[in-house]
C-alpha cells in the first residue's frame, strides 16, 4: 500500500473516473462480436455513432458509391 499512496491519494482527491470510457469500448466490444452483419466498416463505423449518439445525423457519401446521372 505504500508503493501505491500517491496514486490512492490522487483518486481521492481528483474525482476522475475513466468509467464512461469503460461503458463505450464495452458496447463497442458487442456491437464487433456481432459485426458479421455489416457489410462494411463503414456500416459498422455508423452503428458505433448512432448507438452512442456521438454524430448528428448528417448525410454523408458512402465510400465506393460512384453513381452519375
Amino acid at each position: 500500500m505504500k508503493a501505491n499512496y500517491e496514486y490512492i491519494i490522487n483518486s481521492l482527491k481528483y474525482n476522475y473516473t475513466n468509467g464512461v470510457l469503460e461503458g463505450i469500448n464495452n458496447t463497442i466490444k458487442v456491437i464487433k462480436r456481432i459485426a458479421f452483419e455489416y457489410r462494411s466498416f463503414y456500416h459498422f463505423k455508423v452503428r458505433i455513432l448512432i448507438v452512442h449518439k456521438l454524430s448528428k445525423l448528417i448525410k454523408h457519401k458512402k465510400p465506393g458509391l460512384n453513381r452519375s446521372a
